[in-house]
């Protein structure tokens, strides 16, 4: 529940800010002799899915891994920089969600997280494919992305 007012507030925040900025003409341009290198517009990564009855529901139509971990356990944060490199490396054809247990016992409840780490791979439809208990190494999870999801 926590989690849903978080991404309701970060939603609304979002487009309050879209709506304002709306129209507005940029009235400090820069002359052509002086055009400056500019970095790119930073993208926003919106929530990639949604909580639906008790359940994570992927909203990209793309498969997702979400990782039940806590911040106290050695093992999630040894987990931790595997998981996001993984997530950068596949970003744009898996989703990888980090779920906090003691921020979200209901969602961990329903999911009947026990032990973690705990991986929870769903297919495109929010479907459990597998799930994995216990800390996992690269080649590992990359062995388990290729028999769940083909990549």
């Amino acid at each position: 529940m926590k989690m849903k007012k978080e991404i309701l507030l970060g939603m609304v925040m979002l487009s309050g800010c879209f709506l304002s900025c709306q129209g507005q003409q940029h009235r400090d341009a820069l002359p052509d002799e002086e055009k400056v290198e500019m970095a790119p517009n930073e993208v926003v990564d919106v929530p990639s899915y949604k909580i639906e009855n008790g359940r994570i529901m992927p909203t990209d139509g793309k498969p997702m891994i979400v990782d039940f971990s806590a911040t106290w356990c050695p093992p999630c944060r040894q987990l931790k920089p595997i998981f996001e490199k993984l997530a950068e490396e596949f970003r744009g054809r898996i989703t990888f969600v980090t779920i906090d247990v003691d921020e979200n016992p209901e969602l961990s409840q329903a999911y009947g997280v026990q032990s973690i780490p705990m991986m929870v791979f769903l297919n495109k439809d929010g479907q459990i494919q597998n799930t994995i208990v216990g800390f996992q190494d690269r080649d590992q999870l990359l062995a388990a992305i290729n028999t769940y999801f083909g990549f």
